[in-house]
């Protein structure tokens, strides 16, 4: 593109020189580019940098070929945004060019290993800065170097062994064909397998499943296999309903050799299946084809056990290129068109068009793509092992030791090799990890990412995240219990959400230890049961919460028995997770809580209604005593300090108010209406509250004790009988913190009561 752009230029008159302007930048300094080691806090100086107003730009184009080449960039890549600007506000625009840095670092996973020194890759970045004029930053060009003339893919695959890389320096240019060579992709998957075998070959802690249901692209048709065989997994988005997936009226078809034509499959499975077959590998597990659609009973089985399936594949195709199946897999076939890449020279140095995004680095290169938004795709690239992934420019591959791509000279087998992440952080290796000792900061951070993606069924979002979550109670040992850990349920319970968030209506389906197929709806009390954008688990920070109150939390297990979620009780006292809270911040031995009723915590099936018993509540109910009050809810205008609806709790019987923090992210402020209630929230006059756990504050105010409370209300809806809305409850979604004084001294309303929460 550059160099059509230049030729553009002096076919229309343009100069081969360089203005004033550029000259300083450009001429007098030779770009330096490629990986580089970061020296303390200090990036590696690049030199070249420049920066020029829109209008000295336009001016000089006809007299210097940078300014030409700049403006005609501009016009061809941001036509719109060219258009929008007006010659009146060139003077206030910018554009420039500068060294664009992506931190990196080689992390694997042999014995003895430790994270390597970071490093930086260093592009050149090409920027347009309108914000003068109320428009947005943005860098629409990278360019990445070479000594001489970047080489192109097939002749360095042609030159060289399949295990060999040659000798050039990290990060620099190599020109892609605009048909895929899957001679790389192969060679990548061996070099891996040869080089990375005690790293990648390792499979995440996950259990085999016995048979499973494969393509075998050899004959054409579905196969059902015995696991001792190898298989690839494909994870792809299907943009809507698949006319030819697996169902009870063609499943012996499909079972026919050669019965998987290509007229018979979209474009992205029949390209899976010529991948597959490029790769050496024989069969492939394609959902759709995998899974009877229209059976619920094998559905139910094979979603229960999708961790498995990918964490077990010998690599994962990932088609994040588009987001349905019509489009096919870019580079496979000639009809899916990659952009062309055109090297050029600038004094001296050979650059070449980036197709590798740069400023997406920091979230991960397939952040923008819809593949990154859908839930199930988020376990299925988090428990592979290694990805083969195709995007719209060029082929990545991720492994738990290397990420490498078409475009670039990424592979090293020395201490320079690049790791970038498509998650953006580590969180691959860190899953890897054996022993997970700071396991709150990981169980967060992939928590808050999975509540950010879709699902076309809502009823599958606790099977999409089932088995990471399984990964992570075998590397911390912490147990779940509908997504919310066990240990610490007390400080979980408290999660709330940046935004209101919603009910999740649809139920989970599962099978029960008798094989039996049956559903239940999502429960209130963990974030699994909404649908909501910027889920908060800062409680579980090991900073911000201690100790706990010793509240015991039960389940129902299948037969109608109340079960601990906490094995052993009390917990080992060397364990300071659970020690008292009132000896943590300091109270006297001898302090006690009067509102906490130490001798009714246990819970056996006396306590449990029998009508519950056959209710399609009773997996997702959380059952607990603690203490609860009725209190009257006043919304008393807005607090413009912490910016939400200022709302009080008043004790019917007395003259106690609650006052206190709710929880951040729980209200939305209305535009125009900042001094007024926010009368969306729908609140109403009296709601039922209960203390779900307790924190300390700053010690910068004061260091006391605060009880976390939540709102519960009946439950409705649903097939149940209506007895059962009198004693079962859901929370709704706010939180407040008050302080033990406060609820201590409420009089008549506050009781000690068994809350089962659904």
């Amino acid at each position: 593109m550059a160099a059509e752009l230049q030729q553009a230029l002096l076919e229309a008159g343009g100069s081969t020189f360089m203005c004033d302007l550029c000259r300083p930048s450009i001429e007098d300094n030779v770009p330096i580019l490629g990986l580089q080691e970061e020296k303390v806090q200090d990036l590696p100086n690049t030199e070249i940098r420049m920066s020029n107003r829109l209008s000295d730009i336009v001016n000089a184009a006809n007299q210097c070929w940078v300014c030409g080449w700049l403006l005609l960039l501009f016009r061809n890549r941001c036509s719109e945004s060219f258009a929008e600007i007006l010659p009146a506000d060139y003077e206030r625009v910018s554009m420039g060019i500068e060294p664009h840095y992506i931190r990196t670092s080689e992390k694997g996973r042999a014995s003895g290993d430790v994270p390597k020194d970071q490093r930086v890759l260093i592009l050149i970045s090409v920027y347009l800065d309108p914000r003068a004029i109320s428009r947005k930053f943005d860098y629409f060009l990278y360019l990445q170097q070479s000594d001489q003339q970047a080489i192109h893919l097939p002749d360095l695959l042609d030159q060289t062994h399949s295990l060999e890389w040659p000798a050039h320096k990290p990060y620099e240019a190599r020109i892609r064909p605009q048909e895929a060579d899957l001679r790389l992709c192969k060679r990548w998957k061996d070099h891996c397998t040869e080089f990375h075998n005690g790293i990648c070959g390792d499979e995440i802690k996950v259990p085999r499943i016995s048979t499973i249901r494969l393509i075998d692209v050899t004959l054409r048709c579905i196969v059902d296999l015995l696991t001792n065989v190898p298989w690839v997994a494909l994870s792809y988005c299907w943009g809507g309903p698949q006319e030819h997936s697996l169902r009870k009226d063609n499943l012996a078809d499909y079972g026919t050799p050669g019965a998987l034509t290509e007229e018979r499959l979209p474009p992205v499975i029949f390209d899976a299946l010529i991948a597959t077959n490029a790769l050496g590998e024989r069969y492939i597990w394609i959902d759709s084809l995998g899974i009877v659609q229209d059976d619920e009973l094998d559905k139910a089985r094979y979603l229960s056990v999708m961790d498995a399936i990918y964490a077990h594949a010998v690599l994962t195709i990932v088609n994040a290129a588009s987001g349905d199946t019509s489009s096919g897999l870019p580079g496979i076939r000639q009809f899916v068109h990659r952009r062309t890449q055109q090297p050029f020279e600038l004094n001296g140095v050979w650059l070449t068009e980036s197709l590798d995004p740069g400023p997406s680095d920091y979230a991960g290169y397939l952040q923008r793509c819809k593949w990154s938004t859908r839930g199930w795709t988020f376990q299925e690239g988090l428990l592979s092992r290694r990805c083969l992934i195709f995007t719209a420019d060029q082929i990545y591959w991720q492994c738990q030791k290397s990420t490498w791509c078409e475009g670039s000279f990424w592979e090293r087998i020395d201490d320079l090799q690049v790791y970038r992440h498509f998650h953006g952080q580590n969180l691959l290796t860190s899953l890897a990890d054996p022993i997970i000792e700071n396991w709150a900061p990981l169980f967060i951070t992939i928590l808050q990412k999975y509540a950010q993606r879709e699902f076309t069924s809502e009823g599958d979002a606790m099977h999409a995240i089932a088995g990471v979550l399984r990964v992570l109670n075998q590397s911390t040992g912490q147990d779940h219990f509908w997504g919310l850990p066990v240990n610490v349920l007390e400080h979980a319970l408290a999660w709330t959400a940046s935004g209101p968030p919603s009910r999740r209506q649809s139920y989970h389906k599962y099978v029960n230890s008798r094989g039996i197929l049956l559903s239940c709806p999502f429960p209130s009390w963990s974030w699994i049961g909404w649908r909501s954008n910027g889920l908060d688990l800062r409680a579980l920070n090991p900073s911000a919460t201690i100790g706990t109150l010793g509240l015991r939390f039960y389940r129902i297990d299948d037969h109608g028995n109340p079960t601990p979620l906490l094995k052993t009780w009390p917990p080992p006292a060397d364990d300071t997770t659970y020690d008292d809270t009132r000896q943590l911040t300091r109270y006297p031995p001898s302090a006690i809580h009067p509102w906490l009723d130490t001798t009714r915590q246990t819970i056996t099936s006396a306590d449990v209604p029998p009508f519950l018993t056959s209710s399609s509540v009773v997996p997702s109910l959380l059952c607990f005593w603690t203490s609860v009050a009725v209190l009257r809810i006043e919304q008393r205008g807005w607090n413009g300090y912490w910016n939400e609806p200022f709302i009080v709790l008043c004790d019917p019987d007395g003259d106690v108010e609650l006052t206190g923090r709710w929880a951040p992210g729980g209200f939305e402020r209305r535009p125009g209406r900042e001094q007024e209630p926010d009368v969306s929230l729908n609140l109403p006059e009296y709601g039922k509250f209960i203390v779900v756990g307790a924190t300390r504050q700053r010690m910068s105010h004061g260091g006391r004790l605060t009880l976390t409370l939540v709102m519960v209300e009946p439950r409705t809806g649903g097939d149940e009988a209506e007895a059962a809305a009198s004693v079962v409850c859901r929370r709704r979604h706010l939180v407040k913190e008050v302080m033990e004084s406060q609820w201590e001294s409420l009089q008549g309303t506050k009781r000690w009561e068994l809350v089962l929460l659904s």
